[in-house]
């Protein structure tokens, strides 16, 4: 009996106690939980700090040809490329697989498509379009010329700007941005 009721009274002590030892522990966890919220964001902060500082101050030098396309008014790096040697205006797509140009532009390149060619289905914010294939000779912006580039000719008129996709992009030694400006390095 002696032994139920120390039993007891021990379950009884332990009762009690455990509250406030739970609390504790919820209220370390907290803590902690701040501090090491705090410590992150201050690690970020600095990060991006240091990033800003480097980006201000550096200027990136290159090995080789450099073209530097400055953003548009849109938002959008846009320049004007010479694509077979004829001057089009031009928006940056890393989006985009290849260069994209309309069937009209295609003959004002000198890009000679039949209907058979436009056999491929491309799907796009405008939704479907019949494309072909085609190369264009060389695509050319400011000091930086690539050639053979890949190039997709949409059925009729449906595209309102060319775009400089991945099929020029990926032919460079590479390109970055730095601030408001896209640096095409060969």
């Amino acid at each position: 009996m002696y032994k139920a009721l120390a039993l007891l009274a021990g379950a009884s002590m332990l009762g009690l106690a455990l509250p406030s030892v739970f609390d504790r522990y919820l209220a370390e966890m907290r803590q902690e939980q701040s501090e090491t919220a705090v410590s992150q964001q201050r690690i970020v902060e600095a990060g991006v700090q240091a990033n800003r500082t480097r980006a201000q101050e550096a200027t990136p030098t290159y090995g080789g040809r450099v073209a530097e396309i400055d953003v548009g008014p849109s938002g959008h790096f846009e320049t004007t490329a010479n694509l077979n040697g004829r001057p089009v205006h031009v928006l940056v797509d890393t989006g985009a697989t290849y260069v994209a140009i309309s069937e009209r532009q295609a003959r004002q390149l000198g890009l000679m498509l039949t209907a058979g060619d436009f056999k491929h289905t491309a799907r796009t914010a405008n939704g479907e379009n019949k494309v072909a294939l085609a190369v264009l000779d060389r695509v050319k912006i400011g000091s930086v010329e690539v050639r053979d580039v890949e190039v997709m000719v949409s059925k009729g008129d449906v595209l309102p700007v060319t775009l400089l996709g991945m099929s020029f992009l990926s032919k460079l030694k590479r390109f970055e941005v730095h601030a408001d400006t896209l640096s095409l390095v060969q």
